[in-house]
Parts: structure tokens; C-alpha cells; sequence
């Protein structure tokens, strides 16, 4: 069966790839396509792209279960790149976000994020400063740190702040 899938690259048109044995393929299912030598994440879309010519289709290769694109979406890019003249594949990569989320999708299922806690050490500079800001207590002020890019000084605002946290029990 011919399914038409929409890769989040400069094309105007969904590329035509063969159902292979996945069924009950619908528009908006996330797949995985072979694309050039590389696979690329791609949506299957609304229409099959119309040609002449007569191609050897390529197989999708799995449908990624845990994300669907909503039909009123597919709508949305089909009209907006129509109205502003820009491709459909890169709109649907600005809806989608960049290649980093795109990639992740299949993952997320599968994998509890968890927060990742930096514990960072004061050099002795930075801990005067926040001795310094200590010293105002915990009523509103204006202070200014001074000091060239990436020396920390908000690193220095952030202990402040998470000390403030810790006694008001919100941290």
C-alpha cells in the first residue's frame, strides 16, 4: 500500500514509501523511512504526492507507537505553507522542534527523565560574593555582581537563592 510521508526537511511534498508489513497506517502516525543513506522520522500525511514516473518504494521501517500528530495540525501546516509559501517539510520541522526532540521520541516512552542535580564549589571569590549578599538578609534589594563571562556569577545568585528556598521549606 502507497503511504505518503512528510519528513521535516525542505521538500513541498510528502515522499511516497510502501506500507511494507505495518497496517493500519493512518495520517499523522510518526514513522521511521530510510531517506538517502541515512532514516529520517517522518509523518505520514494526508495525500499521496501524484507522479508520472513509476518507483521501486522504499518500506517504512517501524511506526513509533507513543507519538501521533493531530489531523487538525496536518490541516494547519497543509495552510500555512500554502499561505506563506514555505515548504510543508519545513514547517512541520518547526512544529515538531529540532532534530534533538524528533529523535528522542521513541526513547520517551521508555525513559523516566529524571532531574539531574549539579553540585557546583564556590571558588573563594564566589563564596565572598555570597557571603556578601548574605549580608542584606532576605528582604528585597538590588544587587549587582561584577565580573567577565563565566566567572559565575550566576552560579553565585543561584546559591542565594536555593538558601532562601531551603528556609522557607519550598526547595
Amino acid at each position: 500500500m502507497k503511504v505518503p510521508v512528510l519528513v521535516p526537511k525542505i521538500f513541498n511534498f510528502p515522499f511516497t514509501y510502501s506500507s511494507g508489513y505495518l497496517n493500519n497506517l493512518k495520517p499523522g502516525d510518526i514513522v521511521v523511512v530510510p531517506f538517502g543513506k541515512s532514516k529520517e522520522i517522518g509523518v505520514v500525511w494526508d495525500k499521496v504526492q501524484p507522479s508520472i514516473k513509476e518507483f521501486k518504494l522504499r518500506n517504512i521501517e517501524k511506526k513509533l507507537d507513543n507519538f501521533k500528530v493531530n489531523k487538525n495540525l496536518i490541516n494547519y501546516i497543509n495552510w500555512f505553507s500554502s499561505y506563506n509559501l514555505v515548504s510543508k517539510g519545513m514547517v512541520l520541522k518547526m512544529c515538531l522542534g529540532d532534530e534533538k526532540n524528533t529523535s528522542r521520541i521513541e526513547e520517551y516512552k521508555r525513559e523516566k527523565l529524571t532531574k539531574k542535580k549539579n553540585n557546583f564549589s564556590l571558588n573563594k571569590g564566589q563564596k565572598q560574593s555570597l557571603e556578601d549578599l548574605k549580608k542584606f538578609g532576605n528582604s528585597f534589594n538590588v544587587s549587582l555582581l561584577q565580573g567577565v563571562t563565566g566567572s559565575g556569577k550566576t552560579i553565585v545568585y543561584f546559591e542565594r537563592i536555593k538558601e532562601i528556598l531551603k528556609k522557607t521549606n519550598k526547595y
